[in-house]
């Protein structure tokens, strides 16, 4: 088996199977304390500083605007953070999108959408649609990025634009989605949770917390049945040793068979969500170059 950061193997999935003993059936902590405590961690890592980060409030939602202290942006990014649909925030993800402004010279949004379970589905992508409607009218170049269930809601929020007339997508990021929420999808059904800090019960417990009293085989809700026509660009990446491998396979799968550009990248062995933390893992930085170049080709086609 492959070393993941040069850690033994076993050392590896032995951590994270202790990690989620504790968790659940030692600390049972709940979604709300881990969003407390992943926003508390994540002011440990802002990112880089020479980038000017700041909170707006749109009508009643947060959201965390990223941008070059100085010059115009070349257009924006509209990043929907991901975090089981329960956690995760504008700072939990400010790493990645102040690298991704350096990179790029967009400006990047991070919206604060309602979390479950206490604001189940479709509350956050109600959230989502409400602030794309005034982010697509401040940018000429646009485009879409979200990382698992960010993924997810990404996907979902893109389709429904699409069927509602709204200003072109130039392209679309995902890094892990989750896309496909029923029990029997296939990273459910592999269950590939040696690497991972979350199992099958995990993503069950959070595929809950989210719908609701919905069915998880909605579109909206598992976006992997939805329509796909239409697509912009898209730009997928996954790690071959994660859970969510799956999913993101079968969204390539079907953008492929819709006709959609699709860029693929995967990493041999990194764990889950790794691409928050450029400036410590070389695999993040290799990721937020890769996505650079995938925007700013997108752009200067747009530019054309």
């Amino acid at each position: 088996m492959k070393q993941l950061w040069h850690l033994p193997s076993r050392f590896v999935s032995t951590t994270h199977s202790v990690g989620r003993a504790l968790r659940r059936d030692v600390v049972g902590l709940t979604p709300v304390q881990i969003r407390v405590v992943l926003d508390g961690l994540s002011r440990l890592h802002p990112g880089p500083f020479d980038v000017h980060f700041e909170y707006v409030k749109m009508g009643e939602i947060q959201v965390g605007c990223i941008r070059k202290k100085e010059g115009k942006p070349k257009g924006g990014v509209f990043l929907v953070h991901g975090g089981g649909f329960a956690f995760g925030s504008a700072r939990t993800h400010r790493a990645l999108a102040s690298h991704l402004v350096r990179l790029t010279d967009m400006e990047v949004w991070i919206p604060e959408y309602r979390l479950a379970p206490e604001c189940p589905f479709p509350a956050g992508l109600d959230d989502l649609q409400e602030i794309y409607s005034r982010f697509e009218n401040c940018f000429s170049s646009r485009f879409i990025a979200g990382d698992s269930a960010g993924g997810n809601m990404a996907v979902a929020c893109l389709q429904r634009l699409l069927t509602s007339g709204a200003k072109r997508v130039h392209g679309l990021l995902l890094m892990s989605p989750w896309v496909d929420l029923r029990p029997s999808s296939d990273s459910n059904r592999q269950d590939a949770h040696h690497w991972s800090p979350f199992d099958r019960l995990d993503m069950l417990e959070y595929a809950t917390h989210y719908l609701g009293d919905q069915l998880p085989s909605i579109p909206e809700a598992s976006p992997i049945m939805g329509s796909f026509s239409n697509f912009p660009s898209t730009y997928i990446e996954a790690s071959k040793e994660e859970f969510l491998f799956p999913d993101s396979l079968a969204i390539k799968k079907s953008m492929l068979d819709a006709g959609v550009d699709v860029t693929w990248r995967e990493e041999p062995a990194a764990l889950h969500a790794w691409q928050l933390f450029p400036d410590l893992l070389p695999e993040a930085k290799r990721s937020l170059s890769s996505m650079a170049l995938f925007v700013v080709q997108q752009s200067q086609k747009n530019d054309q």
